[in-house]
C-alpha cells in the first residue's frame, strides 16, 4: 500500500489513534474529546513543522506594495518604510515568542510603514529640501 495507516491505541487512559506514514513511522497521535473535537500530538517530540514560523504570500505582497509605493516617491521614504517594516516584523516575532500562539504578521508592520511613510513624506522630505536650499551651519 502507498499510504499510511491508523491504529487504535490507549494513551493516558483514553482511546487514541496513532497515525503512521507509509514507511511505518509514527507521525502523530489523534484523540477526540467529549465534544467531538479532534486534537493531535506530534510523535517526534516537538520538531514538527507546526513549531516553525510561517509567513503567507499575502504578507510579502503587502510589504512589497508598501515599499514599492514609498520607492516611487523618494529614496528617503523607501529607506524609512523598508526599515520600519522589518522592525515591525521583528516586533511581531518578539510578541510571538511571548504569547506562544499564532499572530497576524501584517498589523504592526503595515501600521508603522504607513505612519512613517506619511511622516517622511510630509515632514522629513520638506525639511531635507529646506536644508539643501538654506544650509544650516553649526
Amino acid at each position: 500500500s502507498r499510504g499510511g495507516r491508523i491504529e487504535k491505541v490507549r494513551k493516558n487512559g483514553r482511546a487514541a489513534y496513532l497515525e503512521r506514514d507509509r514507511h511505518g513511522n509514527a507521525k502523530r497521535i489523534l484523540w477526540v474529546d467529549n465534544q467531538g473535537r479532534v486534537f493531535a500530538d506530534s510523535e517526534n517530540g516537538g520538531s514538527d513543522s507546526s513549531n516553525t514560523i510561517k509567513l503567507g504570500l499575502g504578507d510579502f505582497i503587502f510589504y512589497s506594495v508598501m515599499v514599492g509605493k514609498a520607492a516611487q516617491y523618494s529614496f528617503t521614504t523607501f529607506a524609512a518604510c523598508f526599515l520600519v517594516i522589518l522592525t515591525g516584523l521583528g516586533g511581531t516575532l518578539v510578541l510571538l515568542a511571548v504569547y506562544h500562539h499564532a499572530l497576524p504578521a501584517l498589523p504592526i508592520s503595515i501600521f508603522l510603514g504607513v505612519f512613517f511613510y506619511l511622516c517622511t513624506r510630509l515632514v522629513v522630505e520638506p525639511w531635507i529640501q529646506a536644508v539643501l536650499v538654506h544650509p544650516y551651519y553649526v
